[in-house]
């Protein structure tokens, strides 16, 4: 498989346009920048099969019962476009939002307070516990936060090495906003280490370090102010 540097949920947000496509610019590979013409094709099929007029009429109603995030994207898309324009950006957006929120069913995309979930994606498909990953596999991480605060993301290997994979090799947690962006710069390939590979993201409202992140996911009860998600992969031989 062609090595990619963004998963299909980005590009997924680059058409809707919540990302922007210069993000793509020095980053995106071969394989990128054809699975992102694949998806528009996809879309432009889409919008000659419908009833456009119909469709923004239904999605009206549909983003009334939706949660902020893909409201505020709707709003954003009703700003920019006028007319017909709006229909067919529209049109395009019930894609979008449709694959987001089915994924949100089983996503804990409704965290609350100061809890934290930690979602993995390869090139081609999002992870859970339990799955089974390979050797060579590139992974990036999605957070999902009911607020701006700091995360730190520790993966522990089969051999017990521990490894601190955002921000990289850092001595402290960094900032982030998750109504800017879910998805953490970079990625990580996975070495040949025999054994589960272990990841967890640690957050808090506070700045803290990797040294009290690794206190957090040892401790069966986190300090108060801090929580985590963990993901547990099986690694091929």
């Amino acid at each position: 498989m062609a090595e990619r540097a963004f998963t299909d949920l980005e590009l997924e947000r680059v058409l809707a346009g919540d990302l922007p496509e210069s993000e793509l610019d020095g980053k995106a590979t071969a394989a990128d920048r054809a699975q992102l013409d694949a998806l528009r094709a996809e879309n432009q099929a889409f919008l000659s099969s419908v009833d456009v007029d119909a469709e923004v009429r239904a999605i009206g109603r549909k983003l009334e019962k939706l949660p902020a995030e893909p409201r505020r994207l709707a709003t954003w898309w009703r700003w920019v476009f006028t007319g017909g324009a709006l229909a067919a950006a529209a049109a395009a957006l019930l894609i979008v939002v449709t694959r987001r929120t089915e994924r949100a069913a089983d996503d804990d995309v409704g965290i609350k307070g100061d809890g934290i979930s930690l979602i993995l994606h390869t090139e081609s498909r999002r992870l859970a516990t339990g799955d089974t990953v390979q050797p060579g596999e590139r992974i990036r991480f999605e957070i999902n936060a009911a607020r701006r605060g700091y995360v730190a993301v520790i993966g522990i290997d089969g051999a017990g090495t521990t490894t601190t994979y955002f921000p990289y090799q850092a001595a402290a947690a960094a900032a982030i906003d998750p109504a800017e962006s879910r998805i953490l710069p970079g990625a990580i390939q996975l070495d040949a280490t025999p054994g589960d590979e272990q990841f967890f993201a640690v957050y808090a409202t506070h700045p803290f370090t990797t040294d009290e992140a690794l206190v957090v996911i040892k401790s069966v009860q986190p300090p108060a102010g801090m929580s985590s998600s963990q993901v547990v992969l099986h690694k091929r031989p």
